[in-house]
């Protein structure tokens, strides 16, 4: 793969770049995405228990010595898993504003009503979901760094990532094949893709939203293996290894199966 140096951060641009770490000190604070075991307070439960699941997840994708950009962190549970498990430079990036999330347009519910009450509610959920990252953070001694921004937007000045590992984000994105062309922009070697997956070599979507079911308005797309095989293909990326496994549910006490998609650069 040819480097463009215009993707390649300045020492000095670096550092101006990266959210400064919070002061965070007590769980109530937080909101866990992640079930995480924490020095301290043992385990917290959180919506998705991952722990002793990384390699299923990213099917085995080797990040010891490799730099990982951690799409969508989320608690962080995958980024201080790969650096646990030897990567050089982990990047976390999670949305900066939380007007950059869409949801289906409900017309009784806030998000539809009352953008901006339903933004300030929102936003104040997602604050506390970047607190628990943060507390995890510390307590793990972490050296990862953390962006925040806009998905559809990278910048180049985050610099080049042999692996990046997106996890249960695009299916809850109304646009995922700007998101992917984002991602891979900054992307040397392998993306891995976590989503639910229509097993099918046809090049379809399966819209998700049901007008009876307005709880369920978080999201979009659910897209087939062939419609991926073509993005990643336009991306300059070859589908390697698709593979399937059941991850606990916690916040609903089940089982949910995903898929997971490793993509190479060509």
């Amino acid at each position: 793969m040819r480097i463009d140096p215009t993707l390649t951060p300045s020492i000095d641009s670096r550092p101006l770049l990266f959210a400064q770490p919070r002061s965070v000190d007590r769980l109530e604070d937080c909101f866990f995405y992640h079930t995480m075991e924490l020095p301290g307070f043992g385990v917290v439960p959180g919506h998705w228990d991952l722990r002793g699941r990384f390699q299923d997840y990213t099917v085995g994708v080797e990040v010891s010595g490799k730099s990982v950009l951690d799409v969508g962190a989320a608690t962080g549970f995958l980024s201080f898993e790969a650096e646990r498990l030897g990567a050089a430079r982990v990047v976390s990036f999670d949305m900066s504003n939380v007007r950059q999330q869409t949801l289906l347009p409900f017309k009784d519910k806030l998000y539809y009503r009352d953008r901006e009450q339903w933004a300030l509610e929102y936003g104040a959920e997602i604050e506390r979901r970047k607190n628990a990252y943060w507390l995890c953070h510390r307590l793990l001694k972490s050296a990862a760094e953390v962006w925040y921004g806009n998905i559809y937007d990278l910048p180049p000045q985050l610099g080049l990532f042999d692996v990046a590992i997106v996890g249960s984000v695009l299916e809850h994105l109304s646009d995922q094949v700007t998101a992917m062309s984002s991602i891979a922009r900054l992307t040397k070697e392998t993306m891995v893709v976590v989503t639910p997956l229509l097993e099918t070599e046809e090049r379809i979507a399966q819209f998700k939203g049901l007008a009876d079911h307005p709880e369920n308005d978080f999201t979009w797309w659910h897209y087939s293996v062939g419609v991926y095989r073509e993005i990643f293909k336009m991306l300059g990326f070859s589908i390697r290894r698709v593979a399937q496994s059941d991850y606990y549910f916690q916040y609903g006490d089940r089982l949910e199966t995903r898929s997971t998609i490793v993509a190479v650069r060509d």
